[in-house]
C-alpha cells in the first residue's frame, strides 16, 4: 500500500478460471488485462447477467400466471363448492320436511268428513301429477296413464272470480318468483302459480305471534313480504325465514300437520292462500286440461270413430310432456311404448336415407 500500487480485481469466469483485472499499459503479464481488454469483458458480463435477469424476469412472469390460473381454478371450484352445498341444505330441508310429513301421515284424518276426505284424495292425486311433470318450453302429449276418470259433480262448488283479490302487478312479480323458488312448488304449471297469486290474500302478525305452530292442522301457505320470522321445531331454532319466501308447502300439498313452528321477530306481513282454494286451482287445471286433451283426440282424423268411451279412456292416460327445441321425442332404435300427439310446437321427422348406415331420428323444432 505504501507504494502506491493497486491490488488487482479478480473475476471467476463460466469455466472456471480466475482473471486478474488491472489497469496497466499493456497487455503483459501472466493474466493481466489491458483497460480496454477489461473493458469489454465487462461489457460481455454485464450482456451475460441482463440475459440471465431477462430470463429469471421470464420464468418468474410464467410462475405467476400459473398461480393466477390456478387461483382462478380454486375460486371456481370453491363458488362450485358453496353452490353444491347450498343445493345439499336445501335438499336435506326438504328431505326433513317430508320426513316429518311420511311420519305424521299415520295419525287421525284432519278432515272428518266423507266428502272432504273424497276430495282431498282426488286432489291429491292431482297434485302429484302436476308434481312429477317436466318443466319446458315445447309441449306434447305423451299416453302414459297416470291419471284416472273422476266425477267431479260431487265435490264442492268454487267460484275463482269470487276468491281472487287485487294486488299491484309488481307484488305479483315478487309472489311469483317466491313461489318459483321453492323446491316442490316451483314444479307446478304457470298457470297453476298465476291462480295462486291472484287468490293470495294479506294477513298481518304482531311480534311474538306464530304464524304456524307444530302440530297442527295445516290451512295456508304463506309467502312473506314484511317482517322478521323464525323458525322452531321442538322449540329448538333452526334458520330465519327470508322477505319473499313461501313456507308452509307441505301441508297444503300432502294434508299433513305442521312440522314445525313460525313465529314473528317483528311486526310481519304475509300473503296467505288457503288450501281448500289451492286444491279447488287443483282440480280446476285438471278438469280444463282434460276438457282440452278430449276435444284435441276427436279432431285427431285417426280417432274420429273411436267409441266415447275408449276416447275417455284414452284422455285418462294422457300426461303432458316437455321438449326444448332441438330435444329429441322418439330415437330411432329404441323400444316404442308410447305414441305421441304434437299440441304446441313443431317437430320434424327425418326421413331415412337409401343404404345408409345410419339414419336420422325426429326431433322438435
Amino acid at each position: 500500500m505504501g507504494n502506491g500500487s493497486v491490488k488487482p480485481k479478480q473475476l471467476k469466469q463460466r469455466d472456471g478460471t480466475v482473471v486478474s483485472l488491472s489497469i496497466g499499459s499493456g497487455c503483459g503479464g501472466g493474466g493481466k488485462l489491458s483497460a480496454k481488454n477489461a473493458a469489454e469483458f465487462l461489457k460481455a458480463k454485464v450482456a451475460e447477467l441482463e440475459k440471465e435477469a431477462r430470463r429469471r424476469d421470464e420464468d418468474l412472469s410464467e410462475r405467476e400466471q400459473r398461480i393466477r390460473g390456478l387461483e382462478e381454478q380454486l375460486a371456481k371450484q370453491a363458488e362450485a363448492i358453496a353452490e353444491l352445498s347450498e343445493e345439499l341444505q336445501s335438499k336435506s330441508v326438504q328431505l326433513s320436511k317430508l320426513q316429518d310429513v311420511v311420519r305424521t301421515q299415520g295419525g287421525p284424518s284432519l278432515h272428518p268428513s266423507p266428502i272432504k276426505a273424497k276430495f282431498n284424495q282426488h286432489v291429491g292425486g292431482l297434485i302429484r301429477d302436476t308434481l312429477n311433470r317436466r318443466k319446458g318450453a315445447k309441449a306434447g302429449v305423451s299416453a302414459e296413464p297416470t291419471s284416472r276418470t273422476y266425477n267431479s259433480s260431487s265435490l264442492p262448488k268454487f267460484s275463482f272470480e269470487k276468491a281472487r283479490v287485487w294486488k299491484d302487478a309488481s307484488v305479483k312479480k315478487l309472489i311469483i318468483d317466491a313461489l318459483n323458488k321453492n323446491q316442490l312448488l316451483k314444479r307446478l304449471e304457470l298457470q297453476q302459480i298465476k291462480d295462486m297469486v291472484e287468490c293470495m290474500y294479506q294477513r298481518s302478525f304482531q311480534k311474538g305471534d306464530y304464524v304456524i305452530k307444530q302440530g297442527e292442522p295445516g290451512n295456508h301457505l304463506f309467502v312473506l313480504a314484511d317482517g322478521q320470522l323464525d323458525v322452531f321445531q321442538q322449540s329448538k331454532f333452526l334458520t330465519k325465514i327470508a322477505v319473499w319466501t313461501a313456507f308452509g308447502e307441505l301441508a297444503i300439498l300432502y294434508n299433513c300437520t305442521r312440522t314445525a313452528s313460525v313465529r314473528a321477530v317483528s311486526q310481519v306481513k304475509t300473503w296467505a292462500l288457503d288450501r281448500e282454494v289451492f286444491q279447488n286451482i287443483m282440480r280446476m287445471t285438471a278438469e280444463t286440461r282434460r276438457e282440452q286433451y278430449h276435444n284435441f283426440l276427436r279432431s285427431v282424423s285417426l280417432l274420429t270413430r273411436l267409441p266415447e268411451d275408449k276416447l275417455n279412456k284414452i284422455v285418462d292416460c294422457l300426461e303432458m310432456e316437455y321438449y326444448d327445441k332441438g330435444d329429441y321425442v322418439i330415437r330411432e332404435g329404441e323400444e316404442g311404448n308410447t305414441f305421441y300427439i304434437i299440441v304446441k310446437g313443431k317437430g320434424h321427422q327425418w326421413e331415412p336415407y337409401i343404404a345408409a348406415p345410419w339414419q336420422p331420428p325426429g326431433r322438435v323444432t
